[in-house]
């Protein structure tokens, strides 16, 4: 029987032993042609930024852009030219940058000799990428489409498009594109890493060639000093180091010589400057602690606070109940005011829960409080917690078996006894620092205040939530900005144009003194009041409601707000506000109304919020606010926003509609423990009264959305 059965395996073997293993083989053949695909794809020449700080060389853009999140600075000697700029890769394909150009030894014409000096421009520029390497056809160049300087004053306007392809095996990018406006015609531009591959400190050495197409001679608003061209075609050398730092030198135009200095940074990618070793490490195992004192109820209660405290976690309360199915449960409500991350808050809670001696309940609900409102909860099953502490299920099982619910306010009522209870912090105390920007100051180009703002909140009662926030300001340079645009008064009354006029007083100011009371009303419905000095212009009455489910990507809000608004010195009030009529001073009696519908989609795919406020605005105008808020895995947020109103604001013989940005940057990037702190910035195009805002104390969406957040 063997020798038969050894036969008919010969037999097999000879029939179709060939054709198995030539699959086997064309397999393998198949994942080493993906691999080499992947290699080709993935293996990218060093990005370099140009003279403007967009991907480029030094006059020419390329079609590159570089990873999401990566903010970059630049100052570029350009001559005749001086350029300041700021690039953001905010999407993958969307490079954004701002140049602030300075006109070297021309006076500004209006403010010249009062100290503003050379004459200067703000510029904006986008790029988007229609294709890229990594989309797989890495036999096709990238192409790139791009717009330099497309809004206000236009004065180095251009359009172009670009095709760049890299040659990684011979260190190697060539670059050709086509524009119009200030560059027109054909440009090119070619870089060559000697040293790629050679060197790990040199790897990002460059030789760069460009032909500049940028049309010096005949352009309208150039600089006078800067027409002459000998030579159109730039050479120049360009390094990188730390990762960190770009410098570049070249010829410009065959008759000046161009530097440029560019920080660069992935802060969107970025976990830290400094690794976390003071938060907790994450609880792995209690079975060699010793358990045997929870007996008594008050040693288990004290025991737990005391496991949620080694997590970085305040147990508030907890409370033993019995559900509609007659079972024996425990309730526990933690406020976690440490961990920006929703999934790393889950995870402690979960290691805490896994190996904590909970035998004598079914099961265990964790509810979830930030700033006074009872947010969302987690259930875990005493059967699914210990087939977890048995190894018999994975984090991820658990994880799954215990989603985030909406608060269940119900279950109250069935609580039979408290085992802990522990009141709110009255205070906490923080300082950062504290910045007011001002661009286009009657004095100088730019003009800032510096300075810290500390930080006091707490809990008044153990409901009242209070923020209190005083700053000072050590150098103050915002009293030479003018309260007043001497070209164009704004021509309705003055709710934020004056707000500069705060700071030629003092420098100590108190910025914000107000309470708080959030509500839980019922599941995903939430409600605040509000009352005090929300801000340094105003103080009043806020109220708002707000409906956000969990797991939604939808949310809306209703809000309303009467304020006063603040004198510019003390905490005393205004009754009349200024307007000009043309350029004669006139006041007119004041209170403040604002109200709005605010309408908010989470499109999770694209990390992005939209916002959308239809209302009314602190100078009595209607209209519509419309924000972006990009978030990243960091924490880091950037918000752009633009606000259409019916009141006519004229700047620059143009009808202004109010525009800007802001950004939130987590204070524990630069940190080696983890916080919820967080460094605020604001900066609008100019400082007018259409679509202003009067901050109301605390956003119920953001401090909801952030303790839901999981990037």
């Amino acid at each position: 029987m063997k020798i038969f059965f050894l036969l008919i395996f010969i037999l097999v073997f000879i029939c179709f032993g060939n054709r198995v293993f030539c699959n086997v083989d064309s397999y393998f053949e198949h994942l080493d042609k993906v691999k080499k695909i992947e290699s080709k794809i993935n293996n990218n020449l060093p990005f370099t930024y140009n003279q403007m700080c967009l991907g480029g060389y030094f006059a020419m853009p390329s079609a590159k852009t570089n990873e999401v999140g990566t903010f970059a600075f630049c100052y570029s000697n350009s001559s005749p030219y001086q350029i300041l700029s700021a690039n953001f890769q905010y999407f993958d394909r969307l490079e954004l940058s701002g140049n602030f150009w300075i006109f070297k030894n021309v006076l500004e014409p209006g403010f010249g000799k009062m100290g503003f000096g050379d004459d200067a421009d703000r510029a904006a520029n986008i790029k988007f990428a229609l294709l890229k390497k990594k989309d797989g056809f890495e036999f096709l160049p990238e192409i790139a489409i791009g717009l330099n300087d497309f809004y206000g004053s236009k004065r180095f306007f251009s359009k172009y498009i670009v095709v760049t392809k890299d040659f990684f095996d011979q260190n190697f990018e060539a670059s050709i594109g086509y524009g119009g406006g200030r560059i027109n015609g054909f440009f090119a531009g070619l870089s060559y890493f000697p040293f790629l591959k050679k060197s790990k400190f040199f790897k990002n050495f460059s030789f760069l060639a460009e032909l500049d197409a940028n049309d010096y001679k005949n352009h309208a608003k150039e600089h006078f000093k800067g027409r002459d061209v000998n030579f159109p075609i730039n050479v120049g050398i360009n390094f990188s180091f730390l990762d960190v730092f770009q410098f570049s030198v070249n010829s410009l135009r065959g008759k000046k010589v161009a530097t440029s200095l560019t920080a660069y940074y992935n802060i969107g990618k970025s976990n830290g400057l400094f690794p976390k070793y003071l938060d907790p490490p994450i609880f792995s195992d209690f079975r060699n602690l010793d358990f045997s004192n929870l007996t008594e109820e008050k040693d288990f209660s004290n025991n737990l606070a005391l496991a949620f405290k080694d997590e970085g976690l305040d147990l508030m309360k907890a409370s033993k109940f019995v559900d509609s199915n007659d079972k024996k449960c425990l309730a526990l409500k933690i406020i976690n005011q440490r961990y920006r991350n929703e999934k790393i808050l889950k995870l402690r809670i979960q290691n805490v829960l896994s190996f904590f001696p909970l035998d004598d309940y079914y099961s265990v609900v964790v509810r979830v409080e930030s700033e006074g409102i009872n947010l969302h909860e987690y259930s875990f099953k005493k059967e699914y917690l210990n087939s977890f502490k048995e190894k018999k299920m994975g984090k991820f099982e658990l994880d799954a078996l215990t989603q985030i619910n909406d608060y269940s306010l119900k279950e109250d009522e069935n609580f039979s006894k408290i085992l802990y209870l522990r009141k709110k912090s009255p205070y906490s105390l923080s300082v950062r620092p504290k910045i007011n920007a001002f661009f286009g100051a009657c004095r100088g180009k730019f003009k800032y205040d510096g300075g810290f703002l500390a930080n006091l909140d707490g809990y008044l009662f153990d409901e009242l939530y209070y923020n209190l926030q005083l700053s000072y300001i050590a150098k103050q340079a915002s009293a030479q900005v003018g309260s007043k645009d001497v070209y164009n008064p704004s021509q309705i009354i003055n709710v934020r144009s004056d707000f500069v006029k705060y700071f030629e007083t003092n420098s100590f100011h108190i910025d914000s003194a107000f309470i708080q009371k959030n509500f839980n009303l019922k599941k995903a419905f939430f409600a605040k009041i509000a009352l005090g000095y929300f801000e340094l212009a105003y103080a009043g009455l806020a109220l708002e409601t707000l409906y956000y489910p969990i797991n939604s990507s939808f949310a809306f809000s209703i809000e309303a707000a009467n304020v006063y608004k603040r004198k510019y010195s003390g905490l005393n009030f205004q009754n009349k506000i200024r307007k000009f009529n043309n350029n004669k001073e006139e006041f007119e009696k004041y209170i403040g109304f604002q109200y709005f519908l605010n309408l908010y989609f989470d499109v999770k795919p694209l990390d992005l919020t939209l916002k959308t406020s239809i209302g009314q605005f602190l100078a009595k105008d209607k209209g519509i606010k419309l924000e972006i808020l990009k978030y990243f895995k960091s924490g880091f947020e950037i918000s752009t926003w633009i606000t259409f109103t019916d009141k006519v604001d004229i700047v620059n013989s143009k009808r202004y509609f109010d525009k800007g940005f802001s950004i939130r940057l987590p204070l524990d990037l630069f940190m080696n423990k983890s916080s919820r702190k967080r460094f605020n910035f604001k900066m609008s195009e100019w400082l007018r009264d259409v679509g202003a805002k009067s901050q109301t104390g605390k956003e119920l969406y953001m401090i909801i959305h952030d303790e839901r957040n999981a990037y």
